[in-house]
């Protein structure tokens, strides 16, 4: 598979500050600025309009979007894009913000719903300028080409895909983790970690994403529990867990996630789970499924990370596995029991996982019985 990385990365605390004249180098006088209910309560969404209206520019700010972003809100959004005449898309949020303002994009230069373009390369012209600035530790969707959308009526997840739909430029800056809280601090860094490890386990890894995942996953064992701790003030964290999550972002986006992803998104396609904490609860188990398919990559990382690791293939993929299992613990994240979901359920879920795109991707042939088998050990 080749590497693309069409997307201009800055990645710098405090690089937001370039955003205005990122924006004035496309002679744009009306600026459509996405973001969520909760993130419009802190100060980001604010002083990013008060600079971009400093340079002469109109904002319309659009705060609605919803978490497993619908497309019925991406169209009416894109509706009132149109009419509006809105030229730049800004995205400021987690994935589903990203998700959804690139899929705006898109639809700004190319006619009719969103459903109209699921699969890949569907549309003819390619998006709007699109810039895209993360919020969270793990979404990655700042640089891949791929908007997921909940379909509102079918209770399901669609990708849609192009190599139009890179975002034109992501800021990853470092300081609006300030005020994310600790949970979401922990769930968006283990997605984070779920995109380094299915991207290095899956059949799609390649040696350049291999060498970015490697990267993320050090970063993210080493630095997310004092992230965790103290987002507010450990500026060493903050930047290391952000540098992984994107690092992460561009290895999954130039190889593919896997079996993880595909039971996350059946999931919360059809019960609104958060996507980052669905992953990370997910994270261990199917590992632990693939293990005997994946124990000399776990091993590599186990050796990478731990200078005393074993020789032996199979004992240091235990060890790795074991490491993860305490990550987890360290970071407090709920189990998977906590969802509520009914055991009667799981046969849906399974037929769900084994439709996902990336299903093909996993380092194993997966069906509903191997998926079933993980679902029935939560």
């Amino acid at each position: 598979m080749p590497f693309r990385l069409p997307t201009h990365v800055t990645l710098e605390p405090g690089c937001l500050a370039l955003l205005p004249d990122r924006v004035s180098s496309f002679s744009a006088q009306r600026v459509l600025l996405v973001c969520d209910a909760g993130l419009r309560q802190t100060p980001w969404p604010a002083r990013l309009e008060a600079s971009l209206q400093a340079t002469g520019v109109s904002v319309m700010m659009f705060d609605g979007i919803e978490p497993n972003p619908r497309h019925t809100t991406v169209d009416a959004l894109v509706d009132r894009a149109r009419g509006e005449e809105a030229e730049v898309v800004i995205g400021l949020g987690g994935g589903s913000v990203l998700d959804a303002a690139k899929a705006v994009a898109m639809l700004l230069r190319n006619p009719g719903s969103c459903l109209d373009y699921e699969g890949k390369n569907r549309f003819s012209e390619p998006a709007a300028p699109f810039l895209a600035i993360p919020t969270t530790c793990g979404t990655g969707s700042e640089v891949t080409w791929v908007s997921v959308i909940t379909h509102a009526t079918e209770k399901r997840k669609l990708s849609i895909k192009g190599d139009g739909m890179f975002p034109t430029h992501a800021f990853i800056d470092a300081d609006v983790l300030t005020t994310l809280p600790a949970s979401l601090v922990a769930s968006t860094g283990l997605d984070a970690l779920t995109h380094a490890l299915e991207a290095y386990t899956g059949t799609a890894a390649n040696p350049v994403s291999d060498a970015l995942a490697e990267k993320a996953v050090a970063l993210l064992l080493a630095y997310l529990p004092r992230a965790v701790e103290a987002i507010g003030t450990d500026a060493e964290a903050r930047e290391a867990v952000m540098r992984a999550s994107t690092l992460a972002g561009i290895a999954f986006g130039n190889a593919d996630v896997g079996g993880v992803h595909c039971l996350s998104e059946t999931i919360g396609g059809l019960w609104d789970v958060p996507h980052g904490l669905c992953n990370a609860m997910l994270l261990v188990p199917v590992l632990r499924y693939h293990r005997p398919h994946i124990a000399d990559r776990l091993a590599a990382l186990e050796r990478q990370v731990a200078s005393s690791a074993s020789g032996d293939t199979a004992t240091a993929a235990g060890a790795f596995l074991a490491r993860l299992e305490r990550l987890v613990a360290t970071v407090n994240l709920p189990a998977f029991a906590t969802l509520g979901l009914s055991r009667t359920d799981f046969t849906r879920i399974a037929e769900g996982a084994v439709a996902n795109n990336s299903n093909g991707s996993n380092p194993q042939p997966m069906t509903r019985a191997d998926y079933l088998s993980i679902l029935e050990l939560l």
